[in-house]
């Protein structure tokens, strides 16, 4: 008997867990000492302590926890500390599905049961599923309130494991079962069971299946007995199966009963014996192999056709088993080695090998064995009269067998490549001789020669580097070339490499390639790309580019040498007419007489205006002349000249006008663009004395990258193409390189200056346009003008002068600063503004123009020369501007060199006149500036 101990001891007993709840103090529970607990949880632990049952007993909200010894293994490594404690403490793994249950006992008062419910818990140090019978009772207060949940336990949890074991083994052996039968259904094989007494037969379906037979449980062996084919067929007997000497495993053949189909049977058996060794029962498989037996027909037939084709070919054929002995060879393997199949079946074939190839061949053919992989090579065998002669030898393996596996046989050729080795050397020694001959070239030529990658880096280059540039290869290898490059030619070259990255090929490049000494040498390219690099061979063109220029210079002193004779030709024409006219004036007027002035004053103002008009020409043709350029619509300016045109064409020449809505409007000066018609035009009409067709039309050219290297100096974008068409004598080549040059004519003395196509080509130029001409003797001339397009917009309001006839406008006292440096002009103007009624101020130069205007004086207007020496015209009006921002400026100006179109020149309350001017024009322009309507 366990001992009692005093009475105020409790719990009694000497169980772990009635000592461990005797032993606690006021501090180790949340109740306190046991002494101070509720009766009603005194008596429940009474009640729990000795019960052999697993009870567990939570109390009061927090869910202390108190246990027996029975309980304690199935919460395994959370006691003793558990005790006494709150639950959540040491049940937290699984609180969130244990507390509900307690909760809903605890203040429901129901009680909660259920069986092999699953619980997830640590009681070994690792989380686990495990299994309870459970039963969650109320545990009241002495005054009915639910103090406590009595928790009685069952661990069920191997139960369920082996209950969950056994259904997975009942369903394995049903998938076991069923995929027997799958197997039996799918490769048609039937299980028998023979009564060899009553030669009753139990089958399943398959076996029905494969005899043709209809389909039953049992019926007797005669049934499918009589099917055999004939007598000789290796099938059971009932003789023989009572003796027990019937074959087991048979192959036969029978006619089946549903088609009458000759079927293979094969059949695979064990006889059952009784404890006296008589057979008593005969059981089995049986599966329709006909289709095997068909496959081992073909595959004999095939291997026929297979053997009688080797024999036929012209290579050596041989077959070897799975191990790599060679077993089979064609009758050219005999006739090629002089060697029986004896002596050569096996490994024995190594005899033909020369031996400088047998390790090799040997090792090859190992691998290929042992990897189950093609076998190519190629190596000498000797020929029945002992020469020796290369052969490519392949061999595949093949799995006869039709499954997956080791091959069973390899199927081999020898090809004799005797001759395309001997041709291959001699390709390889041409090919060595070709390259001694390239290396040769490459370190001979004096021309540079150059591999680089695609970003520009040099890779490789010729001795001809150091001769042109004195750069060594170890200074070239590794660096960019554009390093090397002008810094101009930079752009282009970069551009080209890209171009050859894309596979085309540079016909020509030009660039200047940096010397040593710092000089620059001119090299032209041509080059091409592989997948990795780009080859290129460059030829030093110095000298010829500089014999070129000296060429063109000296063609340019013979242009001036025309131009100067042209100039001063006419100039004495223009200045006869004016010096003449103005000293006959001069005689009469010395004697009074003043009848007839006025036909020498009209040919001395005639002979001024040729003289402007020439110079005004002069300036076209050197692009210096000030142009005005605006939108034009170039439509409607040849429509509006189509009536001037057909008159000075005249009756013989018939005008084409061709109108296209897409040329747009060309950037311009309008008044030069019209020049340039008429006087193509003009030529045209002179190229067709007996008459003709002159057709003007316009349209729209987009010129692109490649297209502008077709137009020089031309950079890509939409023009306007203007082009004036005839049907004349045309020109040969040596008349049409010279067609631009001043004074040039091909017309008869006194019929033209030589200045009408210089004007046209030097206007074009100075507008960035471009003038392509196109002629053919006997068939005509085409000349092109191609102008900058625009969208045409309203023309900018500009000054308007009154009609022909009008009086001059006089000013009204206001002051004019006046700037000239030509003594004569300066009168001129000075006088001019003085009899209009204008107060004048005057200054040679910018300089002294300068102080006038940065005084107090004051100054209505600034008339000012624009190429003043020093300080020119823009620079004072600047200056002046700076301190009478509001004054307004009038420049003359017959030559502005740094000045190409008004728009560079003048600013806003700047305007600009011409010189020579008409006095009329100058009156109006300075009157309508100074006081504007």
């Amino acid at each position: 008997m366990s001992a009692i101990g005093p009475a105020d001891a409790w719990p009694v007993g000497d169980g772990d867990a009635a000592t461990r709840i005797r032993n606690l103090r006021a501090g180790d529970c949340l109740l306190g000492a046991p002494p101070q607990w509720s009766p009603a949880l005194r008596t429940a632990i009474d009640l729990l302590l000795p019960a052999k049952a697993q009870i567990v007993l939570f109390w009061g909200p927090d869910f202390l926890a108190f246990y027996n010894d029975a309980y304690a293994p199935t919460i395994g490594i959370k006691h003793p500390a558990a005790l006494a404690r709150p639950a959540r403490d040491h049940w937290s793994e699984l609180w969130d599905d244990l507390h509900p249950l307690l909760r809903s006992v605890l203040v429901d008062g129901q009680t909660v049961s259920a069986q092999d419910r699953p619980f997830t818990i640590n009681r070994s140090g690792k989380i686990e599923e495990v299994f309870f019978d459970i039963s969650y009772s109320p545990v009241r207060e002495q005054d009915g309130r639910v103090g406590g949940v009595l928790c009685i336990v069952s661990d069920t949890t191997e139960r369920v494991r082996s209950a969950q074991a056994l259904a997975a083994s009942d369903q394995r052996a049903r998938e076991t079962a069923m995929q027997l039968q799958m197997a039996q259904a799918a490769g048609g094989i039937g299980v028998f069971l023979l009564d060899v007494e009553t030669g009753l037969l139990s089958v399943s379906d398959e076996f029905c299946h494969a005899f043709g037979v209809p389909v039953r449980a049992a019926f007797h062996s005669t049934e499918v007995e009589r099917l055999r084919i004939d007598r000789d067929e290796r099938m059971a007997t009932s003789e023989r199966r009572a003796e027990g000497t019937t074959p087991l495993d048979v192959e036969y053949r029978v006619r089946r009963a549903s088609d009458g189909a000759v079927r293979w049977i094969s059949r695979r058996a064990e006889m059952i014996r009784d404890p006296a060794g008589k057979p008593v029962l005969m059981r089995g498989v049986v599966q329709d192999i006909t289709a095997r037996k068909d496959a081992e027909a073909t595959l004999r037939e095939s291997e026929a056709r297979f053997r009688a084709l080797a024999q036929a070919m012209p290579i050596q054929v041989w077959t070897a088993a799975a191990d790599g002995g060679l077993d089979w060879f064609s009758r050219s393997v005999y006739s090629y080695s002089g060697l029986t199949h004896e002596a050569l079946v096996g490994a024995g074939w190594s005899r033909m090998v020369h031996p400088d190839d047998l390790s090799r061949v040997a090792v090859q053919w190992s691998n290929a064995l042992a990897t189950q992989t093609p076998y190519e090579t190629e190596f000498r065998l000797r020929r029945h009269d002992g020469a020796w002669r290369w052969h490519l030898v392949r061999a595949q393996p093949v799995d006869i067998s039709g499954a997956l596996g080791l091959p069973m046989r390899w199927v081999g050729t020898n090809a004799d490549i005797e001759d395309q080795k001997v041709a291959q050397a001699r390709l390889e020694q041409s090919v060595e001789e070709r390259t001694r001959d390239r290396d040769r070239l490459w370190n001979l030529s004096t021309d540079i020669m150059l591999v680089a990658d695609f970003s520009g880096r040099i890779t490789a280059i010729n001795p001809a580097w150091q001769t042109l540039l004195g750069l060594t290869e170890a200074e070239l290898l590794g660096q960019p070339l554009t390093d090397l490059l002008h810094p101009d030619d930079v752009d282009a070259a970069l551009a080209e490499i890209a171009r050859l990255a894309h596979g085309l090929v540079t016909l020509r490049i030009e660039n200047r390639l940096r010397h040593n000494d710092g000089s620059y040498r001119t090299l032209s390219w041509t080059a091409v790309s592989d997948e990795r690099f780009l080859h290129a061979v460059g030829r030093d063109i110095t000298a010829l580019r500089e014999s070129e220029s000296r060429l063109r210079q000296s063609q340019k002193m013979e242009a001036i040498g025309q131009l100067t004779g042209g100039i001063a030709h006419d100039f004495n024409n223009l200045l006869q007419g004016i010096t003449g006219s103005m000293e006959v004036m001069r005689r009469r007027l010395s004697l009074g007489r003043t009848e007839g002035l006025d036909r020498y004053l009209d040919a001395a103002t005639q002979s001024a205006q040729r003289a402007a008009a020439l110079i005004q020409r002069l300036l076209a043709f050197s692009r210096r002349q000030t142009l005005d350029p605006k939108p034009v619509d170039v439509n409607r300016l040849i429509g509006s000249m189509e009536d001037l045109l057909r008159r000075t064409l005249g009756e013989q020449v018939l005008l084409a006008v061709q109108f296209d809505a897409a040329a747009g409007s060309a950037v311009c000066d309008e008044s030069q663009l019209e020049s340039a018609i008429l006087n193509l035009a003009i030529n045209a009409r002179d190229a067709m004395p007996h008459g003709g067709e002159l057709r003007i039309g316009a349209g729209e050219l987009q010129v692109g990258e490649r297209g502008a290297a077709q137009f020089e100096g031309l950079a890509p974008g939409r023009y306007c193409a203007i082009a004036v068409t005839d049907t004349g004598t045309g020109m040969a080549a040596d008349v049409l390189a010279k067609a631009f040059d001043p004074f040039f004519t091909t017309k008869p003395i006194g019929q033209g200056t030589g200045l009408g196509l210089s004007m046209v080509y030097g206007f074009v130029q100075q507008s960035h346009g471009h003038v392509r001409l196109e002629s053919e003797p006997g068939r005509g001339t085409a000349v092109t003008l191609l102008l900058p397009r625009a969208e045409p917009r309203t023309p900018d309001a500009a000054l308007v002068a009154p009609p022909a006839g009008s009086p001059l406008p006089l000013g009204s006292d206001e002051v004019v600063l006046v700037v000239e440096d030509d003594p004569g002009v300066r009168l001129l103007v000075l006088d001019l503004l003085e009899d209009l009624g204008y107060r004048t101020l005057q200054a040679p130069d910018g300089a002294t123009a300068i102080p006038i205007l940065q005084s107090a004086q004051r100054i209505d207007l600034l008339v000012s020369d624009v190429g003043l020496p020093g300080i020119n015209g823009r620079q004072v009006a600047e200056i002046a501007r700076q301190h009478r921002p509001d004054l307004e400026v009038l420049f003359m100006t017959g030559y502005a060199e740094q000045v190409a179109t008004r728009a560079e020149l003048l600013a806003p309350g700047m305007h600009m006149i011409a010189k020579p001017f008409a006095i009329d024009d100058f009156a109006r322009i300075v009157k309508q500036i100074v006081r504007p309507a």
